[in-house]
């Protein structure tokens, strides 16, 4: 955690060229789109607009910033390819795990690890009906007149449509919100919240939980 740093990605794209120096990072200017972008694409020093992010090199470093939603990253056995996803219930409803795990399958990749990292969990995630009409019923509890959404459950249902092997699937069964010591909860602390950064490749494994807020 590094107490005062903004959480706007120009902010968050420094501060890791601080930490991780001469890496090639790539941090989204998040929409809640399913927008997913090549990095050889982007132009070096921009922050594309986008949810999602796939790189053919594994030593770029992909960034996401979640506060409740769920940070899913992707890596291929049997090709140099890494992806970054962030999925909150918008991005969801538009299958963006789904179309991230199909992207990388198009590119040649067959053996797709996914790591599903801590969002806000069910016991938490209150919905109206709009928004859980969206979704199917394995993914809203019913509690009398209320409704809870299952993020992670929606997340984990996109990668198996997509044909990953559930055992390929791992899974932080962490809700955010519950845990305030360890991870940022818009829904919790509202516009006071932090972001809970969620990294693949390079040496982002010498990273671990890392927070900014």
């Amino acid at each position: 955690m590094s107490e005062g740093l903004s959480i706007s990605p120009e902010s968050v794209e420094a501060w890791l060229h601080e930490l991780l120096p001469g890496s090639r990072i790539y941090v989204l200017d998040q929409v809640h789109s399913d927008g997913i972008v090549f990095a050889e694409e982007v132009v070096p020093g921009d922050i594309p607009s986008a949810d999602g992010i796939i790189s053919r090199d594994t030593d770029a470093v992909l960034c996401i910033r979640t506060a409740d939603c769920v940070p899913v990253l992707l890596w291929a056995d049997d090709m140099p390819l890494i992806g970054a996803v962030h999925a909150g219930w918008r991005g969801l409803a538009k299958g963006i795990v789904k179309k991230g795990i199909k992207l990388m399958q198009s590119l040649g990749a067959s053996a797709i690890h996914v790591g599903i990292g801590p969002c806000i969990g069910i016991c938490c995630y209150e919905v109206s009906k709009d928004v859980a009409d969206v979704f199917g019923p394995q993914e809203v509890v019913h509690n009398g007149s209320a409704m809870y959404l299952d993020l992670a459950g929606a997340a984990l249902s996109q990668c198996l449509e997509a044909g990953v092997r559930e055992h390929m699937v791992y899974k932080i069964n962490l809700c955010t919100s519950c845990h305030p010591g360890q991870f940022f909860s818009y829904r919790r602390d509202g516009d006071a919240a932090g972001r809970n950064l969620s990294l693949i490749g390079g040496k982002s494994w010498s990273l671990p939980g890392l927070q900014v807020g």
